[in-house]
């Protein structure tokens, strides 16, 4: 029985990413396709300014990611998200919207989006939504590539001839095909859900879960000959085949036991001559060292393996009849524990149980396993010696967990040289490239070394800098693909042709840079050193993602601490800079009214009126900006009357038509209704109606008038900052309503009323259900 192992890839040119991007914005698709394809060749935009358009060439055309604005004139990104799911069920679909809030990024997420990134400023998002596209994609391909894998391998566990069980990593039974079924005589429906017990004899289970052990342990005893019990009672003997499936960190995926019904060929065995049963073909060429004894104790054959494997002088033949006992004691001196040695095989015969996978470590340092099972032999019971070097094997799980400790600690690294550091020291003491150098890619200068073991730079004096054209390094750190270059010299790209190095192992990593180790002699390296590199490849690209994404966060936190600044000292100028000057202005003002009379004067009180509106706008910009929410419940239709009641309402009227009760902050809703019942008053002329009620889905309120309303072209603009239609206005007071909106992650649009006024939608406010 064998254990299936991970498997690798080596990287490659990437496949042509065909990208949808639909957004009513012509020249935000254009600067989006530009950023995109300059980012990464690889990509294939196509852009839709509507909505419709763009379903009718996914109808058309095969697209691997489509990328959608949220708020669009015909359909929202949602809604396009759902048509687009009718036509092609898997396609990636990135919600890329300026409508950022936890609010949309929820709906957006429950309706099933791949992916949610907020427009913001500056080129950098173009490149965060070139890596959310690509990583899409991949992961939908490699779902799409592991299906099909999934679908072969239930038609080969279907169709084979062997009885195929698979079970999970608690052995339970999760499947079997058709032939387990005949040669057990349950139906699958019996079988599934349970686990080997009704198919196992008593006599076989302390057999049977030391197997299960071993498998799940990765010790071995992969393949054995044991009896089943049939559904009806009768036995046979079936020969095994197990297979454990792990992923790359080493976890058990599933389990597959294949089997056959070998009853006949027992009897027939039966039938055969002592001789036969140990001198077959299969003997001879087997890779293991074989020793059988019979009854007595005396050596039936042992092969040549078994010789090469313990440098016994002399020929396999000449020990067969010699005495068992004594031959092991010659032996013993080969073994770090030589009484240890002869004592257990001693120990093993008197038992007569099965023995899988000792393990005996050679004075030469290899190592060794054994299997022990008693054989059925013509004039008795015999024993049956298996031993096979698993020097190589000991030496790979040695790596490998020298390369899973690699990990951690690059892990821990805080830059990009000292990950370097940390992976040459490893490529040295794990994959044994003493003369090694990790190449990191500076855009202007090529790949430049950033660190290299002492012996390199005893070989070759000066590790050079590849600035692209004919070299091995940058033809695979172009191509992405591992090489191993038996003799560098016979290759027509190497960079120097009177150099040390006979053979060389270049490892890409990806876009930041390439991993080269070399040596004096030539065929230095094999497809174990390509496994192991590439494995410590990928950790490290995965370690300088890491410091790289890690020193992204950092800048952007110094960023938000430098805007926090910069706010607070603009509050300061505002709050004590500005309001004290106004308010000696105003005094010095009100003492010039009590010694003359002038219409100028009263320009000038205007003037210091407006002044101090726009200071408390400022100042309540800044304040809320830093204020945290506090919501508490609010009976809006109580809570409205009192906000009227501040607003100075000339000849306008109120008629609230909501008994809503929300959760919210008390000062920031009291500055929204504030804000909104002032807006109304003021743009919608004498005597204007003002109404807030309910929005028909009970998800918020509305604010309404029956003034003249906003036209349609400015009703995205009226929430900027500064943006006013009348004159002496300060231009803040909706872009506070705004701000007070964002804070409780609802969302606000400008509409026409029911009378053709202006009415202001407040959604997805915590309305209280009562």
């Amino acid at each position: 029985m064998t254990g299936a192992a991970g498997g690798q890839q080596t990287g490659e040119f990437p496949e042509k990413i065909r990208v949808l991007h639909v957004d009513d914005d012509a020249a935000f698709v254009d600067l989006t396709a530009s950023f995109l394809t300059r980012t990464d060749d690889s990509f294939s935009v196509y852009s839709s300014t509507c909505a419709e358009n763009a379903l009718e060439r996914i109808e058309s055309g095969v697209f691997d990611c489509v990328v959608s604005d949220y708020e669009m004139p015909d359909l929202t990104g949602l809604e396009l998200l759902d048509r687009v799911r009718a036509l092609d069920p898997d396609v990636p679909f990135i919600l890329f919207t300026g409508r950022g809030s936890e609010e949309v990024a929820s709906k957006a997420i429950s309706a099933g989006v791949t992916d949610y990134l907020q427009k913001e400023s500056g080129t950098e998002q173009y490149t965060v939504l070139a890596n959310r596209i690509k990583n899409a994609v991949e992961q939908n391909r490699s779902q799409q590539a592991l299906a099909a894998s999934q679908k072969r391998l239930s038609r080969f566990i279907e169709q084979s001839p062997l009885g195929t069980i698979e079970y999970d990593e608690s052995f339970t039974i999760v499947r079997v095909n058709d032939a387990t079924v005949e040669i057990t005589g349950y139906e699958a429906s019996e079988l599934v859900g349970g686990t080997w017990l009704p198919i196992v004899p008593e006599s076989e289970r302390r057999h049977v879960a030391e197997v299960e052990r071993d498998l799940l342990a990765d010790r071995g005893g992969y393949q054995s000959i044991n009896e089943i019990v049939r559904k009806d009672g009768t036995r046979r003997l079936t020969s095994w085949h197990n297979s454990v499936v792990t992923d790359t960190d080493g976890e058990v995926i599933t389990i597959f036991s294949q089997f056959e019904d070998v009853t006949e060929d027992r009897e027939r065995r039966r039938e055969l001559e002592r001789t036969n049963a140990v001198r077959s073909t299969l003997f001879e060429t087997l890779p293991v060292g074989v020793l059988a004894e019979d009854a007595d104790r005396r050596v039936l054959r042992a092969n040549e393996r078994l010789f090469e494997l313990l440098d016994l002088p002399g020929e396999p033949e000449e020990a067969i009849g010699d005495d068992c006992e004594a031959f092991a004691a010659d032996v013993s001196g080969l073994f770090a524990e030589p009484e240890r040695f002869v004592d257990r095989i001693n120990t093993v015969v008197e038992a007569r149980e099965p023995v899988w996978n000792e393990e005996l470590t050679l004075e030469s340092g290899r190592t060794l396993e054994r299997n022990y099972r008693p054989i059925e032999l013509p004039d008795g019971q015999g024993h049956l010696w298996v031993y096979y070097d698993v020097t190589a094997r000991k030496e790979r799980e040695r790596r490998l967990e020298s390369l899973n400790e690699t990990a951690r600690e690059l892990m821990t690294a805080e830059s990009c040289e000292e990950v370097a550091e940390i992976g040459v020291e490893a490529a040295r003491t794990v994959l044994d490239l003493d003369a090694n150098a990790i190449h990191l890619y500076e855009d202007g200068a090529g790949l430049v070394p950033v660190a290299a073991t002492e012996t390199v730079v005893d070989l070759i004096d000066e590790v050079p800098t590849f600035t692209g054209g004919d070299s091995i390094a940058w033809r695979a750190f172009e191509t992405n693909e591992a090489l191993s270059i038996d003799d560098v010299h016979e290759d027509p790209d190497i960079y120097n042709p009177d150099s040390p190095i006979r053979s060389e192992l270049h490892l890409p990593l990806d876009s930041y840079g390439i991993l080269i180790g070399g040596s004096p002699t030539p065929d230095a390296f094999d497809a174990e050193d390509v496994v192991l590199g590439e494995i410590l490849a990928v950790t490290i690209v995965t370690a300088l993602e890491q410091v790289q994404r890690t020193e992204r966060l950092g800048e952007r936190e110094r960023e938000l601490t430098r805007q926090n600044a910069r706010l607070e000292e603009f509050a300061s100028v505002v709050s004590h800079d500005l309001r004290n000057p106004l308010n000696v202005a105003e005094g010095r003002l009100s003492l010039a009214m009590e010694d003359c009379e002038s219409d100028q004067l009263e320009m000038v009180a205007d003037a210091h009126d407006r002044m101090a509106e726009l200071i408390e706008d400022l100042l309540t910009l800044a304040r809320d900006r830093e204020t945290e929410v506090e919501t508490v419940r609010i009976e809006l239709q109580s809570f409205v009357d009192a906000c009227w009641r501040h607003v100075d309402t000339a000849n306008a009227a109120l008629v609230v038509e909501t008994d809503q009760t929300v959760r919210a902050d008390e000062a920031q809703l009291r500055q929204l209704f504030e804000n909104l019942l002032r807006n109304a008053v003021e743009h919608g002329g004498d005597g204007v109606a003002v109404r807030v009620g309910p929005l028909p889905d009970g998800d918020g309120f509305y604010v309404e008038d029956d003034g003249p309303g906003i036209p349609e072209a400015e009703r995205e603009q009226v929430f900027e900052y500064g943006y006013s239609t009348t004159p002496g206005g300060t231009g803040f007071g909706l872009s506070i309503v705004r701000q007070c909106v964002d804070a409780h992650d609802w969302q606000i649009r400008a509409v026409e009323g029911r009378a053709g006024g202006a009415r202001f939608e407040i959604s997805g406010v915590d309305v209280v259900e009562e």
